[in-house]
């Protein structure tokens, strides 16, 4: 191994970050670096190593070699260990430093993260607050990874042997349009959604949940339109275009062209759930996990407050 002194903890944790999100420039956004810094970085690690660890293609991203894989168990090892003595002396400073990977589902990512965004900014700046949005079963994977420190979860999507601690109940509920003959019931039956369109969530588990409901219902939904964004799918509801089962009620119940909506209970008995926060089993309880479980034992189940039986986010709560 040639000039193993000069090797630094910086080349150890740009490497580690490629391997763990596929991408010289995904890394570099999550590092706040250039692409061009992390990409000279693993090089230099490269040429001192003297084992090539990586295959990086123009247009095609990096492959991990399988010296690299190697490499990099070692490499995790030793950036943690190194979080975990700068953690040790700002806790001992009295302040909380180092990374923070959150995972969120992304349709619980506009609810919860800006909020939290604010209060580690104010209470923990020193803190490198990342986030990671996306469908459950993959932030569960990146959780027994090691990838993440935790992910905000339903509990009915938890597939993964991980550590689950409830954060406050929420229920799925019907979502129509101000001029739907359902908005003037004050609960509805599943089975009123018979014959009428639908406009579901297409993620799953969330979408396969739903489907169930309404399949134990005896109700066949008639999907006019599925999407991935929430919000697309609050527009076509809004005017009229079909009902959505949703979980959440954001505040002021207009959509993002301005556009009411109707939120009502559904009569049904429906599987009970809750917002979830999810660790790796024997995972470390390091400083900054802790504040961010303080944090959502105090924040979470304020911001899902109860209206009509309904979560509702409340704004200011959070």
């Amino acid at each position: 191994m040639n000039g193993a002194s000069a090797l630094s903890l910086r080349q150890l944790q740009y490497f580690c970050a490629v391997v763990e999100s596929g991408s010289v420039t995904e890394a570099a956004r999550r590092l706040h670096v250039s692409a061009g810094g992390v990409s000279l970085a693993i090089t230099q690690l490269e040429e001192l190593l003297d084992v090539q660890l990586t295959l990086r293609t123009r247009g095609k991203g990096v492959e991990i070699t399988d010296a690299g894989r190697s490499v990099y168990d070692t490499a995790r090892v030793i950036a943690r260990s190194i979080e975990d003595i700068q953690e040790l002396a700002g806790t001992i400073r009295g302040e909380l430093s180092g990374p923070l990977r959150v995972g969120i589902f992304t349709t619980l990512s506009p609810w919860l993260f800006p909020q939290m965004a604010e209060y580690f900014a104010e209470h923990h700046p020193a803190i490198d607050l990342q986030l990671e949005e996306g469908a459950s079963a993959a932030l569960q994977t990146l959780l027994t990874e090691g990838r993440l420190d935790a992910a905000l979860l339903y509990e009915n999507h938890i597939v993964a042997e991980v550590d689950v601690q409830r954060l406050a109940p929420v229920r799925l509920q019907l979502a129509v349009s101000p001029d739907h003959p359902l908005a003037g019931h004050d609960k509805v039956s599943l089975s009123a959604l018979r014959d009428e369109y639908a406009v579901l969530l297409a993620m799953r588990p969330a979408t396969d949940h739903v489907e169930e409901i309404l399949r134990n219902a005896g109700i066949t939904p008639r999907v006019r339109w599925r999407s991935a964004n929430v919000e697309t799918i609050r527009s076509l509801v809004a005017r009229g275009l079909g009902y959505t089962i949703i979980m959440g009620r954001p505040h002021g119940d207009l959509t993002y062209d301005g556009k009411p909506i109707v939120y009502r209970p559904i009569a049904d008995e429906i599987p009970p759930n809750h917002i979830v926060l999810a660790t790796a089993p024997g995972a470390r309880r390091t400083a900054r996990v802790e504040a961010l479980r303080a944090y959502c034992r105090e924040a979470v189940a304020g911001h899902f407050a109860s209206r009509d039986g309904m979560p509702v986010s409340k704004p200011g709560v959070l």
